[in-house]
């Protein structure tokens, strides 16, 4: 099989691998697609702080069952599932049918499901977890998320709770499709978005905006640290805000730090999506082969891309 993987930073390369044996327990998937995450872009960027290489960094993948290991039970060939385990930027990759500590384990998917609304399984399922247990939203909140194609996403997980949205976005047509899926408003930066919220949901990893989402806070608010921060994770912060005004300042990472997962926003965010409630294929701009990742990687830095689909 074909599979791309990081051999170190900056260095993607595209392999010639044995299909996997897969174990007890184990399932082996014919993958479909795999969504291309910003995470796997920063680690491309600067480094794998979780694994070793060469490491392959995909995690939203989309396939159809292809073997079952010894002693595996209630998974059919043929089964579509959803993987969140990384292994995704290749033509099969292998699952384990239990849950692990950073994965849902294999979650069925409906067969009409398209491609380009079933690899926001995991990420709008963080979203979720991101809104309801982290910032807390109430119907009628008011709520301010940041940009990006996470942003958009917290948009529908926002919306979805009842909430009133503010969309923070430097590009104007992200702006706009942000109004498409339900923001009350859209700004160019922080400072001009509303004050007052009750949630601040930053989804851009710059330690300079810290600060300034806290002030967007109301009394009694809550700032949910949604990216992460890579290699520059210091801030200043004005505590005496945080103190007088009564703000929580608090992070959100997958559905939960275990062991304080929340495993149901995975069913819920499969809800959603086949619904049409969460139209995510909206953010898709494009498919692409193994030997175009590295590409896409450029792209989605320079923020010329919002969603790229890997099909290998």
């Amino acid at each position: 099989m074909r599979a791309a993987r990081l051999h170190a930073i900056r260095d993607l390369r595209v392999e010639d691998l044995p299909v996997p044996e897969p174990g007890p327990g184990e399932l082996l998937v014919r993958v479909e697609g795999c969504g291309v995450c910003p995470t796997d872009v920063r680690k491309w960027a600067i480094g794998v702080n979780d694994g070793e290489y060469p490491f392959n960094p995909g995690h939203e993948w989309v396939g159809r069952i292809e073997a079952t290991g010894p002693d595996t039970t209630g998974w059919d060939i043929g089964r579509r599932v959803y993987g969140d385990t990384y292994a995704g930027y290749a033509e099969y990759a292998l699952l384990s049918t239990s849950p692990g500590r950073w994965s849902h384990g294999p979650l069925a998917l409906p067969d009409d499901l398209s491609l380009e609304r079933a690899v926001f399984v995991e990420p709008f399922a963080d979203c979720l977890h991101a809104v309801r247990d982290q910032a807390r939203v109430a119907a009628g909140d008011r709520v301010v998320v940041g940009g990006g194609q996470m942003g958009q996403q917290l948009v529908l997980a926002a919306k979805a709770a009842g909430a009133r949205v503010v969309l923070v976005e430097p590009i104007e047509e992200r702006r706009a499709l942000a109004l498409d899926l339900g923001a009350d408003w859209a700004a160019a930066e922080l400072a001009g978005a509303d004050a007052g919220a009750q949630a601040v949901i930053l989804s851009i990893g710059a330690a300079a905006l810290v600060q300034p989402a806290l002030e967007l806070a109301a009394p009694g608010g809550r700032v949910v640290l949604f990216a992460g921060f890579g290699d520059a994770p210091l801030a200043e912060v004005d505590l005496n805000r945080i103190h007088y005004e009564e703000l929580a300042l608090v992070g959100s990472e997958w559905i939960g730090t275990p062991p304080n997962t929340r495993r149901e926003r995975y069913d819920e965010a499969v809800a959603l999506l086949a619904s049409g409630e969460a139209p995510l294929e909206r953010l898709v701009t494009g498919r692409c082969s193994l030997d175009e990742l590295e590409q896409v990687f450029e792209d989605v830095r320079a923020l010329r891309r919002l969603k790229t689909i890997l099909v290998p």
